[in-house]
């Protein structure tokens, strides 16, 4: 039975009982006096229908909070898998503009790339007019030119709630007519080095302050938007970079080189050294399965097999085109894109030509995307995805082993205050910081995740003798009642804590999944009957 069920079933309990003391009795002067159990049952009901209020307003953000996280999960995991397969870059910024707007239908957003000339390109805009796009593009950044440009400039967040008034906007105020904005927040896209590379803003036709949750999409919207433009450079650099070994033989990645029939090299290009540290002259003494690691041979050892069979059929030598990982001289590894063809003589097989083009950066931005997909932007914990990945091998190992396993969900106390006392920025520090502490409270073989706002889930995986989830679960009360400092500020919260077993519980990851929630709701609701807790800070 859910609380505010039990509530309302004890109040229409006690009620017919405190009315029968509320009867007319005589005086002595026969007048007639009403019983003082209206005296309590008016106010008793009036508390109550508060409170109901308060927790049907609390539960309804925190369902519309789980949808919204749902939905930025499905987004980011479209957007990175278009990336993946390499679509183009205007496709890409598209889907991410048009599933930021999904999050918000009464949003237009857009993407704005800035050039080495320091000029803004419009790139994705599907939503504002046309006219407006044109008059934007090849702005150039600049303190107060609008949102975009000044965010641009100052590579920092702008957040304009009323463009009619702002004097960034001034002078911009027949495109404000023209495109009927009245609000415009404006996040920098920033590399890994800091460079801005363009804009990801978010307008609204009416005065609009942005939300803990607009802050959280702005800045996951731009931090997704500089890995898909990243990658487009990337892209393109490689391009450039195939054009240009067309006409250079000695490129300085690839590596070209040629072996003849009995698999003897026969030619390496200078630019073996730069990727490999080994001179052309030791790596010509040496033979595939000494410069490549042992999984990697046997894939090569394959194609060899492959094409001595093609060749003795008569058949062409098989063109080839795989990922090796090579053997360096300092005992590093690099990973190479190695593209194999027969060399012909007047028709006559006598050799093999190969290119093996330097895969390390490219890999370093297809790990950094898998660990995005997987892993919250704020925190570094990891997201709702990876942690349902642990949470079933989990469930998979108890079961065949006959073991138990704990889950938690966690949500902070005295949260919001923090923000809107102190700001965003304070309160983004402060989910780091938790996170830190709900880390360093847990063994290395659990889990602990962010899915969504202040609320964390954490995964026990065996619970062995002497280790009790909820000792566990006190310690992380303990952990974060302990003050912050954050900037000097003196922040103190609490956490509400609802715990499940397997199998007590539950034998799947739904049924535990509720049985939490349901007794983390019923600990914070106990905690919200005093009024002061709720809104201290």
């Amino acid at each position: 039975m859910k609380l505010w069920q039990m509530l309302v079933q004890g109040l229409l309990t006690t009620a017919p009982a405190l009315a029968e003391g509320a009867i007319w009795q005589k005086t002595d002067t026969g007048s007639t006096i009403l019983g003082a159990a209206i005296f309590f049952i008016v106010p008793a009901a009036v508390v109550f229908l508060f409170f109901v209020y308060r927790i049907n307003r609390k539960l309804k953000a925190i369902v519309i909070a789980g949808q919204r996280s749902a939905l930025m999960q499905q987004n980011r995991s479209r957007v990175l898998a278009m990336i993946v397969e390499q679509a183009p870059l205007e496709q890409v910024l598209d889907a991410l503009v048009e599933g930021a707007e999904q999050m918000d239908p009464s949003a237009s957003c857009t993407v704005l790339l800035l050039d080495d000339q320091n000029i803004l390109h419009v790139a994705s805009a599907p939503h504002l007019p046309d006219a407006y796009n044109a008059a934007i593009d090849g702005i150039a950044a600049g303190y107060g030119v609008g949102s975009c440009g000044t965010a641009a400039y100052s590579g920092q967040r702008v957040i304009v709630e009323d463009v009619r008034v702002h004097p960034y906007w001034l002078p911009y105020q027949a495109l404000v007519d023209v495109a009927g904005i009245r609000s415009c927040w404006s996040e920098p896209i920033k590399n890994r080095q800091g460079k801005v590379l363009g804009t990801f803003a978010i307008y609204h036709k009416e005065v609009t302050a942005p939300s803990e949750q607009d802050i959280q999409l702005i800045s996951e919207s731009a931090a997704l938007a500089e890995i898909v433009i990243e990658r487009s450079h990337a892209i393109e650099e490689l391009k450039r970079s195939e054009e240009r070994h067309r006409l250079l033989a000695d490129h300085a990645t690839d590596v070209i080189w040629t072996m003849d029939p009995s698999g003897h090299f026969t030619y390496i290009s200078p630019s073996a050294e730069k990727l490999t540290g080994f001179s052309v002259s030791a790596l010509m003494r040496q033979q595939m399965r000494q410069l490549v690691t042992r999984e990697s041979y046997a894939q090569v050892k394959l194609q060899m097999k492959k094409a001595a069979r093609a060749l003795q059929a008569g058949q062409p030598y098989p063109d080839y085109v795989g990922e090796v990982e090579q053997v360096c001289k300092d005992g590093r590894r690099v990973w190479s894109e190695v593209k194999i063809s027969g060399m012909y003589a007047d028709g006559v097989f006598v050799g093999i030509l190969g290119v093996s083009r330097d895969l390390t950066e490219r890999r370093k931005i297809e790990e950094r995307m898998r660990y995005m997909a997987q892993h919250d932007t704020l925190t570094g914990l990891p997201n709702r995805t990876l942690f349902t990945d642990r949470l079933q091998k989990a469930l998979q190992y108890v079961m065949r082993n006959q073991k138990s396993l704990a889950l938690m969900l966690l949500d902070l106390n005295k949260f919001k205050p923090v923000n809107d006392t102190h700001g965003h920025a304070v309160g983004d520090l402060l989910l780091q910081q938790v996170a830190e502490r709900l880390k360093n409270t847990i063994r290395t073989s659990d889990t602990v995740a962010r899915i969504g706002g202040d609320e964390f889930i954490i995964l026990l995986p065996q619970l062995e003798q002497g280790y009790s989830a909820s000792m566990v679960a006190d310690k992380i009360q303990q952990a974060i009642a302990q003050p912050f400092d954050i900037h000097g500020l003196d922040i103190r919260i609490s956490c509400s804590i609802g715990l499940a077993c397997y199998p007590e519980d539950g034998e799947t990851d739904l049924l535990l999944s509720k049985v939490a929630d349901q007794r983390m709701y019923q600990q914070k609701a106990t905690s919200t009957e005093n009024p002061v807790l709720s809104i201290s800070s």
